[in-house]
C-alpha cells in the first residue's frame, strides 16, 4: 500500500496479484545497509593544558581500525593508523576516522589541544612586608623558562630572564610569564 521502510540488511521479495491474470513472477531486491562506524573520541579531550598530553583515540565500533591527522587535515585510509597513544608536545588539532569492513567510515572526530604554560606562582605571594623579601618563581610546566619584570608591564622574552630568587627591598609590583 506504500513505500517499505528499511532500516537493516534485508532482502525483499514481492510478486503482483490481479483478479483475472496469470501471477507475476517473484522479483527480488537486496538492500544492503552499512550503518557507519562509531566517531572516533579522544582522551584526554582536546583543551588547554600546561603539560604535554598523551592521547588515546578510540571508537565504540569494536575492531575498527583509526587513521587520524595532526595537522588538522581531514584522514582518510591513506592516513596514519592508529596504534599507541599520540605524544601531544606542542598546539595541534587531531582528526580521526573508524573504518570496519560491513560499515560506512565514520564522521570525523576532532580535538583541538592548546599547549600553555602554566602561570608561575610566587613565594611568598605579593602582601605588605616589614623587611626584604626573597622572592622565588616557579611554574608547574615541565621545561618552562619564566620572564618577568619589576615596573609592572607585561614581560616578553627579552625581559629579565629568572634564573634564581629575587631580592625584594622597596614596593615593587614583579609580573612574571612562563614560555
Amino acid at each position: 500500500t506504500g513505500a517499505v521502510p528499511i532500516s537493516a540488511t534485508t532482502t525483499l521479495k514481492a510478486k503482483a496479484f490481479k483478479t483475472n491474470y496469470a501471477a507475476d513472477d517473484v522479483t527480488t531486491a537486496v538492500y544492503t545497509i552499512n550503518p557507519p562506524a562509531a566517531t572516533p573520541t579522544f582522551s584526554p579531550a582536546g583543551g588547554t593544558y600546561d603539560n604535554e598530553q598523551s592521547v588515546t583515540i578510540s571508537s565504540a565500533t569494536a575492531g575498527a581500525t583509526i587513521y587520524y591527522t595532526t595537522d588538522g587535515s581531514t584522514p582518510t585510509t591513506s592516513s596514519a593508523q592508529y596504534s599507541a597513544p599520540l605524544a601531544v608536545v606542542s598546539s595541534k588539532t587531531l582528526k580521526a576516522i573508524a573504518v570496519k569492513t560491513g560499515y560506512t567510515d565514520s564522521a570525523v572526530g576532532t580535538a583541538g589541544y592548546t599547549l600553555q604554560a602554566a602561570t608561575p606562582a610566587f613565594s611568598p605571594g605579593g602582601g605588605t612586608f616589614n623587611n626584604d623579601q626573597t622572592v622565588t618563581l616557579s611554574t608547574t610546566t615541565a621545561g618552562a623558562t619564566i620572564y618577568y619584570t619589576t615596573d609592572n608591564s607585561t614581560p616578553n622574552a627579552a625581559s629579565n630572564l629568572y634564573t634564581g630568587a629575587l631580592t625584594v627591598s622597596a614596593t615593587t609590583t614583579v609580573v612574571a610569564l612562563a614560555f
